[in-house]
């Protein structure tokens, strides 16, 4: 038994889990362990170091924290999970400090960096403004001047390349750890190093600064059209290693301090339209999706826009997967399992097979629907997380989206809106563009999706035929149930 297995603590790990999800606390300890363990020996002892610096009364929350800290994979992993609501809340308010640090990094090495990738700044008319503003989990912020604009510097942290690339690799090991040990764990077998492996390949863009800026530069276009949102220019002197871009003012939409209900809700709103009904309902062949978006990255800025930041995680969202969300609601609003289950096995990495343990839980989900109006987002991100649970496999692009779309709803719940927005928002974007489309639904063959809603006449055809079914058969159910 190694020193990180007598350290870790079973029943420490429960007790930050929701009770559904307390028998993971073995394969999260064995996880935790092999990444710890694979280490080189002076990150081991710098991380037992940091944790005997805390205070003796320091809570588990706290330590899990600083943990985060001391790795950048697990400080993004810290990130992405800060505000799900179904982990402990003390567990969340210690992640939430992980999207944005204080700078630790001296501003002569930034200096030093920004000289070797741009030459000296004066020829490029720029003055930095000291301190740095913010610290993430691969880069550090500085702001600068060029004449009248103000700006900032995004630059990769000295060594992080190298660092990252380290932990990115123990996790792969992890995922292989956990494929030898399913039984032993008493965890389903999912292939888990293929989706180690596709985690950390979405990981490694975190430290592609000229990726981002493409990312950047298709945001700035694709939300042109909407003045309520603000993405930050970018200026002309850019590198892989450093993003120069415009200075965003204005607060996390955590922390803003609302005039009232009416603020918050309008800034929830907003937060849903941008970020998952314009995606989901774009035209666009692929529709580019935000894969990061806490709080650090989306601000409210004086003149009550949402600036969104950081699109280092962002992928594209194809027509394919948009097709099959549309099924899914389809087959929902129909009481149809066969048609939930197909597009499910769309999404997913075995679209030929269908895991056996998933079509109890697509007639779980459908049952869950008398208690709904109509089936919405929450919904479908509970039938995706029971799928997965079930054995359904899928590929990185789904679980980041899936994973962000916890974050959002998270995010929601902390600026004090209600979560039922959520459904609203999506709701009235789908039947606002389905009323646009109806006059060139005329024009097109009866099984084209070639519109926003990726709805074909066939499928509304279909739909319509069978809601009186549909109704038989919940009202059917229901009387069986009495």
């Amino acid at each position: 038994m190694s020193d990180w297995d007598l350290l870790i603590d079973e029943a420490d790990i429960a007790s930050l889990l929701p009770e559904a999800y307390a028998h993971y606390r073995r394969p999260i300890k064995r996880a935790l362990t092999v990444f710890l363990e694979g280490l080189p020996a002076v990150h081991q002892d710098a991380i037992v170091q940091d944790q005997a610096a805390l205070p003796s009364a320091a809570t588990l929350s706290e330590r899990v924290a600083r943990l985060a800290r001391s790795c950048p994979a697990l400080h993004k992993l810290g990130q992405t999970l800060a505000r799900d609501r179904r982990l402990a809340p003390e567990l969340r308010l210690q992640l939430q400090q992980l999207e944005s640090l204080p700078p630790s990094i001296p501003l002569v090495d930034i200096a030093d960096i920004l000289t070797r990738e741009l030459g000296p700044l004066d020829r490029l008319g720029v003055a930095l403004e000291p301190p740095a503003l913010a610290e993430a989990s691969v880069a550090v912020v500085v702001p600068f001047r060029r004449e009248q604009d103000e700006g900032v510097f995004k630059v990769l942290k000295p060594g992080i390349e190298d660092r990252l690339e380290q932990e990115l690799a123990l996790l792969e090991r992890v995922g292989s750890h956990l494929d030898e040990e399913c039984e032993a764990l008493g965890i389903p077998r999912l292939a888990y190093r293929e989706i180690f492996e596709g985690l950390a390949e979405r990981l490694r863009q975190e430290t592609k600064l000229d990726v981002e800026q493409r990312h950047l530069a298709l945001a700035h276009v694709t939300y042109a059209d909407d003045r309520r949102i603000q993405i930050p220019t970018l200026f002309p002197f850019c590198t892989p290693r450093v993003t120069a871009m415009e200075r965003v003012y204005g607060d996390k939409v955590t922390d803003c301090g609302f005039d009232g209900d009416g603020d918050r809700r309008a800034c929830a709103e907003l937060i849903v339209a941008s970020l998952i009904a314009r995606p989901i309902l774009s035209a666009a062949d692929t529709a580019l999706f935000h894969g990061d978006p806490h709080p650090g990255n989306l601000l409210y800025t004086r003149d009550r826009r949402l600036a969104i930041l950081d699109w280092s995680l962002a992928t594209g969202l194809d027509e394919m997967r948009r097709v099959a969300f549309v099924q899914i609601v389809l087959g929902a609003v129909t009481l149809d399992a066969d048609r939930v289950a197909r597009a499910l096995a769309a999404l997913s990495e075995q679209p030929d097979s269908l895991p056996e343990a998933v079509m109890p839980v697509v007639h779980a989900a459908l049952g869950r629907l008398r208690a709904l109006p109509l089936p919405g987002l929450l919904w479908l991100t509970d039938l995706l997380d029971n799928s997965l649970h079930a054995g359904m496999r899928f590929d990185a692009k789904m679980l980041v989206m899936r994973k962000m779309l916890h974050t959002l709803e998270g995010v929601i719940a902390d600026i004090g809106a209600d979560r039922s927005c959520i459904d609203a928002v999506l709701i009235s974007a789908f039947f606002r563009r389905m009323a646009v489309e109806w006059p060139y639904r005329w024009l097109v063959p009866l099984d084209s999706r070639a519109f926003a809603t990726r709805l074909s006449n066939a499928d509304l055809a279909g739909v319509t035929m069978s809601m009186p079914f549909a109704a038989m058969r919940f009202w059917l159910e229901f009387a069986a149930r009495r």
